[in-house]
């Protein structure tokens, strides 16, 4: 018996018109799952990304659970549309993941990105390790199976100094394939270490596009992408707040679409979608450390918004997104929010209607 659920409270909003690289997305519905929800005794949520299977016609959900909140896992979810409105939400199984030599992720490990591999029948995904590992790639067989860990290049590395690689909770979470297969991009959330800061309210921060090899796992080539500074002041003074990269997509054409979400304390979120384009960036891939003056980035076109007070729309912790299947002629866009395991927050699963450019000859 699956642990299957269908479970469904449908908002409709009509997005305003942006002049943007690509005609504005429609939203045909939210459905909205409660933190406390739980399959086969696991709690649900901490979702952090999000891939399609276009041969299963299914998405596979990341979780970034740890701790106390169990091992990290994914969900394979399928989506319902009637009437031209996203109408249900069915969660079709759980799997825990397994890693190198199919060793258990300890409980201070968290998920970060995942994207499917139909053609090969197999997932990639990344994670990080609080207790000092670090950020890391693997790849392993879709259904289960030993994982296996695809090296970064030493950059990505702490190197044991503090002033080096992935920064501890900014790890890889934005993880897609180029439409052909043949390259794995990754991104973290905030520059490596030694590259520049996070973001802040007047600095941007230089985050790398890594693109590698899907066979191989050998660097192709690395872009610098340059972040928001952070969107909004919180409400008090000492209020925490942030601004990253959460998730990436490729498009037929070869360029991305990226995911920035912004948070301030007393505010709320607010999340920006990008069209970004490697034409004429600097390849950076064997620097150590960019030049912040020399590297030219790439080039990002604002998409579309989603802010705090739009009519008919909660936006929350927006962290994760897929192209999906073609429903009624429409290509369409799926996008998840983590819930942090709060009881204040809750997952939303949004579905866009989009009009995707075509692929390249």
């Amino acid at each position: 018996m699956r642990p299957a659920l269908l479970l469904c409270a449908l908002a409709f909003a009509p997005l305003p018109a942006l002049a943007g690289p690509l005609p504005a997305p429609e939203l045909i519905g939210e459905i909205t799952l409660p933190t406390g929800l739980s399959i086969q005794g696991v709690p649900f949520g901490g979702l952090s990304d999000l891939s399609y299977d276009a041969r299963s016609g299914q998405f596979v959900a990341i979780s970034d659970a740890h701790g106390d909140a169990g091992r990290p896992r994914i969900y394979d979810l399928r989506i319902a549309v009637e009437n031209g409105r996203f109408s249900g939400l069915d969660i079709l199984s759980m799997q825990p993941l397994s890693g190198p030599e199919g060793a258990d992720f300890g409980a201070q490990t968290h998920a970060g990105g995942v994207v499917v591999d139909p053609a090969h029948d197999r997932i990639f995904w990344s994670a990080e390790d609080d207790a000092g590992a670090g950020a890391g790639l693997f790849v392993a067989q879709n259904g289960g199976g030993a994982a296996r860990a695809i090296p970064l290049p030493p950059s990505y590395a702490s190197q044991g100094r503090p002033d080096h690689g992935v920064r501890s909770e900014h790890p890889i979470d934005a993880l897609d394939l180029s439409p052909d297969g043949h390259t794995l991009i990754a991104a973290t959330e905030e520059a490596l270490a030694q590259d520049g800061p996070v973001a802040s309210y007047s600095e941007q921060s230089p985050v790398r596009l890594l693109m590698l090899d899907s066979e191989t796992g050998q660097p192709r080539a690395e872009y610098i992408y340059y972040t928001d500074t952070i969107p909004a002041r919180p409400t008090k003074f000492d209020g925490p707040a942030s601004n990253g990269l959460t998730a990436l997509a490729a498009l037929p054409d070869g360029r991305l679409v990226t995911v920035e979400r912004g948070y301030a304390a007393g505010v709320g979120n607010s999340v920006r979608f990008y069209i970004v384009s490697t034409k004429g960036a600097s390849n950076v891939a064997g620097e150590d450390r960019i030049d912040r003056i020399r590297d030219r980035p790439v080039h990002k076109a604002l998409w579309f918004a989603l802010s705090p007070g739009m009519p008919g729309i909660a936006v929350d912790d927006l962290e994760d997104i897929a192209f999906g299947p073609v429903i009624g002629g429409r290509e369409t866009m799926l996008t998840a929010s983590d819930n942090n395991f709060n009881r204040h927050q809750a997952t939303r699963f949004k579905l866009f209607t989009v009009d995707l450019p075509q692929p390249m000859d």
